[in-house]
């Protein structure tokens, strides 16, 4: 293998790996998430073409470049539906590919995940770059391999409003740090519907990392549930609004299913302490989802807050 061949064969490693890490971060990722190519299998597989090379003086060039100089370029974007002029000033120059994929997003409009495909994009760093380089701008300094990549991508299903993405690249890193518009977490069906919102939010915060907004927003959750389902208004505490939805309960299935009432307790505790508690969250969220899905396979229905049953029946006596 000559040293261009090597240079070529990591070249191609590290662009798949780069598309891979992208889609991954646009599918699974939310805000200020990060998705990452292993730097310990990239210097692995250089390793093993080191041996390839054919000259020996060549193989420490090539150790050096794929150690120092590889991490440090810039990727180009590319899509094979989108003219090269769509790529931005000095783009090109760049050996170094990151096809955009073509990730399956939540889709407002269609209220499901759908394929969704680039339609514009932008390396706003290699702009900037540019502009420095030519004396527009003076003031503007970028790190070294870091490039701030806008990228607007539309459903192929309603082809509806484009969601655009402010993604980050740090060397081997890449990051989400912004998206419009905001992001629309999937909850599942069996979740209340009147309630929904502030179980997304419970999500969206905590993913987002501001973890006790996400205990907060859960604890919401059940308590207005509670007070649904059970008629409870004005100052009537969590803790009595969530015994009377158990006493709602039928007595068969009391024993085994989740408590709301505990998960209450808990998440109030972690509140009032102000205690950011990842493993709190995470076991409240499985067990709060665990008594819903619950309620659905035993086919027990809301019941009908006492109040509303009283409306419902006209004033006494008539």
């Amino acid at each position: 293998m000559t040293y261009a061949e090597a240079q070529a064969e990591l070249l191609d490693w590290l662009s798949r790996g780069a598309t891979e890490q992208l889609k991954l971060l646009l599918e699974t990722k939310h805000l200020y998430q990060k998705a990452q190519i292993d730097s310990d299998e990239l210097k692995k597989f250089a390793q093993s073409l080191v041996g390839l090379v054919q000259l020996y003086d060549h193989r420490q060039v090539f150790a050096a470049w794929a150690n120092n100089t590889l991490p440090m370029m810039s990727f180009a974007l590319l899509h094979q539906e989108l003219s090269a002029a769509a790529l931005g000033s000095g783009q090109l120059s760049s050996p170094l590919k990151l096809r955009l994929p073509n990730p399956s997003l939540f889709c407002h409009n269609c209220r499901r995940r759908e394929a969704f495909a680039p339609v514009w994009f932008s390396d706003v760093s290699g702009q900037i770059r540019t502009a420095l380089a030519t004396g527009v701008s003076r003031e503007v300094r970028l790190p070294d391999a870091f490039q701030f990549l806008l990228l607007v991508y539309q459903c192929q299903r309603c082809l509806g409003t484009p969601q655009g993405f402010l993604v980050t690249r740090d060397r081997l890193t890449f990051g989400l740090h912004g998206r419009s518009p905001m992001e629309l977490i999937e909850v599942p069906g069996y979740i209340p519907n009147s309630e929904s919102s502030f179980y997304r939010d419970a999500l969206i915060a905590f993913e987002t990392g501001k973890k006790l907004a996400g205990l907060f927003y859960l604890r919401t959750f059940i308590e207005q549930f509670g007070r649904r389902v059970t008629g409870k208004t004005g100052r009537a505490t969590g803790e009595e609004i969530l015994d009377a939805y158990y006493a709602t309960l039928p007595d068969a299935h009391k024993g085994y299913m989740p408590s709301l009432r505990e998960w209450y307790d808990k998440l109030s505790e972690a509140i009032h302490l102000a205690k950011e508690d990842d493993e709190l969250f995470e076991a409240a969220r499985t067990e709060i989802e665990r008594h819903f899905d619950m309620r659905r396979v035993l086919k027990i229905p809301e019941p009908k807050p006492a109040r509303a049953a009283q409306d419902a029946a006209g004033p006494a006596g008539t």
